[in-house]
């Protein structure tokens, strides 16, 4: 049977608790079914929702808490009888699937045969910033193994207070029985999910401590190491996880993420590539790759690895982007306008490709369709200092001072410090004769500039 990846998801009684928990932000589980089953007609027809994981890999209750009210509302829309969750976890119990990603087309294919499904639903988390989850979720046709519906939205995690009672119960735990390190695993793992990444390295290193074998434990640890940009230190715990189960494809995918963020891009391509040697299906480790070849320079085999995902899920709003980039280091405008605007259509959101087509629309001389671009990212981000910059550049190229000068104050009204808005504004009121301002702004551009490059050098 092929090997299946995927991340097991574990109820406990503590945990249903955390499922139970309203969301707060109203009607966006039910958007999501919504979108899922727009495209599913028949009658009879069975949908499972497998799960979801972390793209990185990390044991997580997360996704339990969002496969369990995905499934409530699916359940509501009174549309498709939808199988029972521990109908699933007796699949997973079965096949022994590993903590090591998210189920793959073809992995869901597999599960929704033995689960006598029609569709199954997966997809990944990504952690944001402020408590934020982003959420890709895929519906996948059992028969066929192509994906009939997508859904990308922003989730809050606002079951947290249930993971801070279940750290007491952790605790109570450990009181009782000091020496068993999946205890002190556990407590590890709440933390990571609270966002107190030095307490999960203390956790899991009494775990570890205990258990110098405990693989989990070092992944978690290499994990929150990540998280805290200590990247010497995941780099070991990875190693420690790869040396103990050399088939690991998230601790190689990983290890490649600690030597992208180092620099170190031909570690980080060997890392990756050793992951997909493991799991070919994995995009995000196709994604990484392509980053860390974009990064070298070698823009056709970033685009070749942006292309694989593409092809593995072209719901993906992120590898059109990302192959969008690469096209416009190449020079190929045209086909960069084209992937952001692929990107654009999936993610309606999008402020960065927004940007990135406004630039490439600029290269082509189309600048009042870089001002639409610039204008939009604008209105979904009214603080965002570099769409303002670009568009008031825009403006100048048109000889619309007044609006470039009003763009680029905003800047400044928002950053004080930024020398480029300076710069340009300072160009805008040469432009417009108005030299006495246009020196005041030169000058802070000059100083800024000269303050911006001092604290580099530190």
């Amino acid at each position: 049977m092929k090997k299946i990846i995927a991340l097991i998801l574990l109820v406990t009684p503590a945990f249903a608790g955390a499922q139970a928990t309203p969301e707060k932000k109203p009607g966006v589980y039910q958007t999501i079914a919504d979108e899922l089953l727009k495209n599913c007609e028949g009658a009879d027809k069975k949908i499972a929702v497998a799960g979801f994981s972390y793209s990185d890999g990390r044991d997580s209750r997360d996704g339990g808490v969002v496969a369990e009210r995905i499934t409530t509302e699916l359940v509501k829309a009174k549309k498709f009888k939808v199988i029972e969750r521990k109908e699933i976890e007796k699949v997973f119990e079965e096949l022994k699937l590993q903590r090591s990603g998210a189920i793959n087309p073809d992995s869901a294919k597999e599960i929704g045969k033995m689960l006598g499904a029609d569709w199954v639903v997966v997809g990944t988390l990504t952690e944001l910033p402020d408590k934020q989850l982003e959420l890709n979720v895929r519906m996948v046709g059992v028969k066929s193994g192509e994906i009939v519906s997508a859904a990308n939205t922003s989730i809050k995690k606002d079951w947290l207070d249930q993971y801070r009672k279940m750290l007491d119960e952790q605790n109570e735990a450990i009181k009782k029985n000091p020496k068993n390190p999946n205890f002190y695993y556990g407590l590890g793992e709440l933390n990571i999910m609270l966002g107190a990444y030095d307490s999960a390295v203390g956790s899991f290193g009494i775990a570890i401590s205990i258990d110098p074998t405990h693989l989990s434990a070092y992944f978690g640890r290499g994990i929150a190491y990540l998280e805290k940009n200590e990247y010497d230190k995941a780099i070991e715990d990875f190693s420690k996880v790869t040396a103990l189960d050399p088939q690991y494809a998230k601790a190689y995918s990983n290890r490649g993420s600690a030597y992208y963020g180092k620099g170190q891009y031909a570690k980080a391509i060997e890392d990756f590539s050793m992951a997909l040697t493991v799991d070919p299906q994995d995009t995000e480790a196709y994604n990484s790759r392509g980053n860390a070849y974009s990064e070298t320079g070698e823009n056709d085999k970033a685009i070749e690895d942006y292309s694989k995902v593409i092809a593995i899920d072209s719901k993906l709003a992120t590898p059109y982007y990302n192959r969008g980039n690469s096209y416009r280091n190449k020079g190929e405008e045209d086909k960069a306008i084209e992937d952001y605007s692929k990107a654009i259509t999936i993610d309606a959101e999008f402020l960065q490709a927004y940007i990135s087509r406004g630039l490439a629309y600029a290269v082509t001389g189309d600048h009042d369709k870089a001002i639409a671009d610039y204008s939009t990212a604008i209105s979904i981000n009214p603080m965002d200092t570099e769409a303002y910059n670009y568009r008031g550049n825009a403006y100048t190229i048109k000889s619309e001072y007044d609006k470039a000068i009003e763009d680029y104050s905003k800047v400044i009204a928002i950053d004080p410090k930024d020398a480029l808005a300076y710069s340009g504004r300072g160009g805008a009121y040469a432009m417009k004769g108005e030299m006495e301002k246009a020196m005041i702004d030169v000058k802070n551009s000059e100083t800024y500039h000269e303050a911006y490059f001092k604290r580099l050098k530190k």
